[in-house]
């Protein structure tokens, strides 16, 4: 969907990792991120976030919650992060990064609870009364107030797959009420998604029917005495949403697909996004069949599911066909752009594990051979894969390898073996990286 995009804005990233698979530096079966663009794009929205008003919480499960890639866009300004779920909370711990928002798309659970609080979240959410007293309960323990916000629901808002819930519009004076009784939490505000999404027919983003019972919702608890401090609207955040969201009355918004440029407005030119694609996944051609070329997988999962509730339509993009380049070095990669099956793109068809994936289906000839790179440009959720992420940077002029992290986030040496001083590497190099300008491809590995 965004090979073209990629290899018109960002080229080089795409020469950087057929190099590297080349000369077996990267592995098959890794998403590929450029820190360069990561802090540009980074960059970018902090300043026009910090101009609307809005404050901004950074998703990081897109590429894994890689340490490298979020320490850099905090560094370049923005805020701090959301945790879609606990694992992300505990990751981000593990090398020393703020925990900004917990608990929404997913509830933390119960036996969490007190390793969570103890990590000072800004703002956890809360779907029920059940659950604000399972962290009151915790935080009185540890002698702590925790400021919760309340996931609203209204009959027609927009929920996609698996991620229903929250507490009913018609039902939150009563559970205010409620959680008011808790001496360890304290409401501060209310959150719903997606608050906001980008129209490919108006190549603008838009609020959308969650967002005037989010601003219902907390107009009534200030009725009701409560200090509301925030009203989290994310939802296809980026720079060209934020305006939107402080015009409309919200106070935060939550990037993720912003980051890695992979958004849908950067396939639309009217749509003047100026995030740059800094992601793309790289594999390998594992075999030839049948007139089929098969792809190692491990990484084919992709944003594409319409809402299970509620009225989405206006919001979809067109339908698309997978390609991927295929080839065998830096100089030939973009040359050769195969269609992929779409089915296997996705790992669903006939076997939810994706064994292989990108089924490579040429059309007329080609030049397919076993060992080549493949590499496609698709909306990660690298978290919910089995694959690498490795971080380059310098990808215009002398790309640089700055390490391979495996799923569990423990950097890979050059045989693919964890590393057991991951943490202290890792922070190392987050403490030296405003300073490091020399170390050549791989010295993070070796020194």
């Amino acid at each position: 969907m965004y090979l073209d995009a990629i290899a018109a804005q960002n080229p080089g990233l795409i020469r950087a990792a057929a190099r590297f698979h080349s000369e077996n530096v990267l592995p098959a079966n890794t998403y590929v991120v450029d820190l360069d663009a990561i802090k540009r794009n980074a960059a970018i929205m902090a300043r026009e976030a910090d101009r609307v008003g809005v404050r901004l919480y950074l998703m990081t499960k897109h590429y894994n919650r890689n340490p490298l890639v979020t320490h850099a866009a905090l560094s370049a300004g923005i805020g701090s992060t959301v945790c879609v779920e606990v694992a992300d909370a505990f990751y981000l711990r593990r090398f020393g990064l703020p925990v900004g928002h917990v608990g929404h798309l997913v509830q933390i659970p119960r036996g969490n609870l007190r390793a969570v609080l103890a990590m000072r979240p800004e703002v956890m959410t809360v779907f029920s009364v059940d659950k604000a007293q399972q962290i009151s309960d915790v935080a009185i323990r540890s002698g702590a107030v925790q400021d919760i916000l309340i996931r609203i629901r209204v009959d027609g808002d927009i929920i996609y797959p698996n991620e229903e819930g929250g507490v009913w519009e018609r039902e939150l004076e009563t559970a205010a009420r409620a959680i008011a009784a808790f001496r360890g939490v304290r409401i501060a505000g209310v959150t719903t998604f997606p608050a906001t999404l980008f129209n490919p027919h108006t190549a603008k983003v838009e609020t959308t029917v969650n967002f005037p019972g989010l601003l219902r919702a907390a107009k009534k608890l200030a009725e009701l005495g409560f200090d509301i401090s925030q009203i989290n609207a994310p939802g296809a955040s980026a720079t060209i949403g934020f305006e939107i969201v402080a015009a409309a009355g919200g106070t935060h918004a939550e990037p993720g697909h912003a980051l890695t440029g992979t958004t849908p407005q950067i396939l639309y030119p009217k749509a003047r996004s100026p995030e740059k694609p800094a992601m793309i996944y790289l594999s390998e051609v594992s075999h030839l069949f049948d007139g089929k070329g098969y792809v190692i997988g491990g990484g084919f999962y992709a944003c594409d599911t319409p809402a299970t509730l509620g009225d989405d339509t206006k919001f979809r993009t067109a339908e698309w066909q997978p390609h991927a380049f295929v080839g065998r070095g830096p100089e030939t990669i973009m040359n050769q752009k195969i269609p992929v099956d779409k089915g296997s793109f996705f790992g669903r068809t006939n076997n939810a594990t994706d064994y292989y994936g990108g089924t490579l289906v040429p059309e007329g000839r080609s030049d397919i051979r076993v060992g080549d790179s493949a590499i496609y440009g698709f909306r990660p959720q690298a978290f919910a894969t089995r694959a690498n992420v490795a971080v380059i940077d310098n990808v215009d002029t002398e790309p640089r390898l700055l390490g391979i992290f495996d799923r569990a986030l423990n950097l890979l040496d050059n045989d693919g073996y964890p590393l057991p001083d991951t943490v202290d590497r890792v922070r190392g190099r987050m403490e030296s990286s405003s300073k490091d300008t020399t170390a050549k491809s791989g010295a993070f590995l070796e020194n």
